[in-house]
């Protein structure tokens, strides 16, 4: 039977709930209209030897707006005008976290989709609104990274590390890629597991809308309530600069892929985490002020995860057990030339495996990231002028400037080895970022 998006005419978020013995997180969902169909996600978390100490009414705070946040997984399938909080209290600023998470985290999915424009569900809530609760900072106490399996993270766990400040490595149902780098490292990892309902999945296939949901948002609260189960402070982000630069304009405003990793998306989670459960200190990004230019120059200093790390989309969704770079996506093309500058020949072909620069067949790709080709690609990936500098200074380097895609890129542009010393200067210049306490003020500063 065909999924009709049109037939459903709101989405309900009904219900919140952490099971205190085995750790579990259930959340439920539903459809009205279109046969009524019923959702349930759950989330798998760690839980300390002894809960004691344990704060478990901020806890299900936070496990609330993670509830309406993973919701949007669901919402998408139809993106009916009306969003229902039915169970879980959420507070007028984390109701406004929602909205703005569901306008500009699914901004993607809607121009993708084909829809009118930017979505506003009118969002009505059932429950009476939780009081405020006292404030707790948790900015001096351990650690949570979150890690990907690529250089971003292990700048910032290496960094935390110099400092002094003994990170935990966490990851949302990791794969023997996060696995392998976390080992290198050898600061101990936290896994947590996500299932999302395999109804959705059937939808997908049978006529719902679907695209991209911002997920990093959606990790970083299981992150929260993760740290906050076993005693552990901030969550410590590694998003950097250019994750802020939108991808297009549409309608007159911008969409941006990486919205919930960009400054705009981390002060307002950080608002929302303050407002819903008093959580000050909670969340930031170590990596903000830097571009992935300079990111990579740091990542450089240290050669002992090159045969671990892996900043390819494509191997993620593979899942093998030995997935490597495939060479031939845009993550694989940025990252590549992000640290062409920083590395030697030799050592970044024998990251990636082979040299994407004497591959004819990449030129378009490096096109589109030099912003010769239409809009950049709906990628993490770094800004235009971030990648104009990289080719421009990869250029003017003898190990790369004969290759088949530099002599092309410099035909098309004869400029591009001349550089922009100003824009050079502003690629590496450090952007706005929270300011952070003294010890990770040290630490964002330890390496980059």
């Amino acid at each position: 039977m065909t999924f009709v998006v049109d037939d459903v005419t709101a989405f309900r978020y009904r219900s919140a709930r952490l099971d205190r013995r085995t750790g579990l997180a259930r959340f439920d969902y539903s459809f009205d209209g279109a046969g009524d169909h019923a959702f349930t996600e759950t989330v798998q978390f760690a839980l300390p030897a002894s809960d004691s100490a344990v704060d478990w009414e901020r806890v299900d705070a936070v496990v609330d707006l993670l509830g309406a946040v993973l919701g949007l997984s669901y919402y998408k399938a139809a993106a009916p005008a009306r969003l229902v909080i039915e169970h879980p209290a959420l507070t007028v600023g984390a109701v406004d976290y929602l909205a703005r998470t569901l306008r500009f985290g699914l901004a993607e999915f809607a121009y993708r989709a084909g829809l009118a424009g930017f979505l506003e569900p009118v969002i009505e809530t059932r429950a009476t609104a939780p009081t405020r609760r006292p404030v707790v900072d948790l900015s001096t106490a351990q650690p949570l990274v979150p890690i990907g399996g690529g250089k971003d993270s292990v700048v910032s766990v290496e960094s935390l590390a110099a400092a002094g400040l003994s990170p935990v490595q966490f990851a949302v149902n990791p794969n023997s890629i996060i696995r392998r780098v976390a080992e290198v490292s050898g600061w101990p990892l936290v896994e947590v597991t996500r299932r999302i309902d395999p109804l959705l999945i059937a939808l997908n296939a049978d006529g719902a809308l679907n695209g991209h949901v911002p997920v990093t948002a959606m990790n970083s609260l299981i992150g929260v309530v993760q740290s906050l189960l076993l005693g552990l402070g901030p969550v410590v982000m590694s998003n950097e600069s250019s994750a802020s630069d939108p991808t297009l304009l549409w309608k007159g405003e911008e969409v941006n892929h990486q919205w919930s990793k960009s400054l705009e998306a981390e002060e307002a989670l950080a608002a929302a985490l303050d407002d819903q459960a008093g959580l000050r200190g909670a969340y930031f990004s170590l990596l903000r002020p830097f571009s992935e230019l300079r990111i990579a120059q740091g990542y450089a200093h240290t050669s002992r995860y090159d045969s671990a790390i892996v900043s390819c989309n494509r191997a993620y969704r593979m899942g093998a057990g030995e997935a490597r770079w495939c060479g031939d996506c845009d993550k694989c093309r940025f990252v590549f030339l992000a640290f062409a500058p920083s590395m030697s020949r030799e050592r970044l072909v024998g990251i990636v495996g082979k040299n994407m620069f004497d591959d004819a067949t990449q030129l378009q790709g490096y096109r589109a990231l030099l912003g010769l080709d239409s809009h950049k690609p709906f990628e993490c990936v770094g800004e235009e002028a971030e990648c104009t500098v990289a080719m421009s200074m990869a250029s003017r380097d003898p190990e790369w400037s004969e290759s088949v895609v530099l002599r092309a890129l410099v035909a098309e542009v004869p400029g591009l080895p001349q550089g922009d010393p100003v824009l050079e200067a502003q690629v590496f210049a450090e952007s706005a970022a929270q300011s952070l306490p003294a010890d990770y003020e040290r630490a964002r500063h330890a390496i980059v």
